[in-house]
């Protein structure tokens, strides 16, 4: 595919000795089956941008691929420039570890951090899972170390933080020595979805903005319309009419919704959705389906029936020595798998 085609999640531009750049999006690789412009042609990019004495990152993300993060923050951190990070709306996850590689972070007093440790998905056996927590383990000691640099506290209280998923507005950010600079109010909405954030930290994150995710600006106000001069009432008819029959009474009063209720309710919808195909493929051990079905809006009837015609196709995995011969086909002990996780999803 064509780069431009791609969902691209960062701007660069030099004018001289200096250079300004943005990264609106989430960062690298997507876990959701989605086209993104790759970090390596960040590092291409920022290479590219020549002999600069300065930058201004600007940043706006919910994070991203960790790897990815790594590496950017390790560019940014090793090149000649002196870096200013300037968090516009939220540096969340592999975003807030990239903005500890500037000389000086700047966050406007309504703008957010969240620092928290790396997650991802292994499918395998006992071995392959020990693989993944070690691994996990060695990239959260790589980051913890680099928050600490950072921060006015220990090692011990940074990796409590850390496990908190905490979602720190600027102030605080600044007590723990995440940010050098708090600045006046800046107005930014998120133009991202936040399906990366953790549950509580997007609620905060919505309620303290005040706008969903790709909601455009508030329109102006309205100019108001100046009355008309009073027209004065018609004389009466001579002769009354007739009174008019009442319209028979509404069935049911219609039910009023609100335009912010309609929006959330439909933020809601779509989330619960998210959830379910995602709860469904991992327990079909189909995760790399999550995107396609999401993109595609597949009902979650016709996802179920796909993963369980996949799942009644495969051999039945089982010990070399079972103790008991199988009670159930492969298809039926699916099937029933699929019913209690659909029971709790209903509830």
């Amino acid at each position: 595919m064509k780069e431009d085609a791609m969902r691209q999640w960062f701007t660069m531009k030099a004018d001289d000795k200096t250079a300004e750049i943005v990264i609106y999006d989430e960062i690298g690789k997507s876990w959701w089956g989605e086209d993104t412009v790759s970090a390596k042609q960040f590092l291409d990019d920022l290479t590219a941008l020549g002999d600069v004495d300065a930058i201004t990152l600007r940043i706006n993300s919910p994070g991203g691929d960790v790897f990815d993060g790594v590496a950017i923050h390790n560019a940014l951190k090793n090149h000649k420039a002196t870096v200013t990070a300037q968090v516009d709306g939220i540096a969340a996850s592999a975003a807030s570890f990239i903005a500890m590689a500037a000389d000086k972070i700047v966050m406007p007093s309504n703008s957010f951090l969240l620092i928290h440790g790396a997650s991802g998905i292994s499918l395998g056996n006992a071995d392959d899972m020990r693989a993944m927590a070690d691994d996990l383990d060695r990239i959260d000691k790589s980051l913890t170390a680099t928050y600490v640099a950072r921060a006015k506290s220990t090692t011990a209280k940074v990796k409590a933080l850390m496990k908190e998923d905490r979602l720190m507005d600027a102030a605080e950010a600044k007590d723990w020595g995440f940010a050098d600079e708090v600045t006046s109010e800046k107005r930014m909405a998120a133009k991202f979805s936040l399906r990366l954030l953790p549950r509580a930290a997007a609620d905060r994150f919505r309620a303290e903005t005040g706008d969903q995710p790709g909601d455009p600006p508030s329109p102006a106000t309205e100019p108001e319309v100046p009355e008309e001069p009073p027209v004065a009432p018609p004389a009466p008819p001579a002769t009354p009419p007739a009174p008019e029959t009442p319209p028979a009474p509404a069935a049911a009063t219609a039910k009023v919704i609100t335009l912010d209720a309609a929006k959330q309710q439909g933020v809601d919808e779509h989330r619960q959705y998210v959830a379910s195909v995602t709860d469904l493929c991992t327990l079909a051990q189909q995760p790399q389906r999550v995107g396609a079905y999401v993109r595609a809006s597949t009902p979650i009837e016709q996802v179920r029936r796909e993963l369980l015609e996949l799942r009644a196709a495969e051999p039945q995995i089982m010990p070399q020595h079972p103790l008991v011969p199988p009670t159930a086909a492969p298809a039926t002990a699916w099937a029933k798998i699929t019913d209690k996780l659909n029971a709790r999803l209903e509830k």
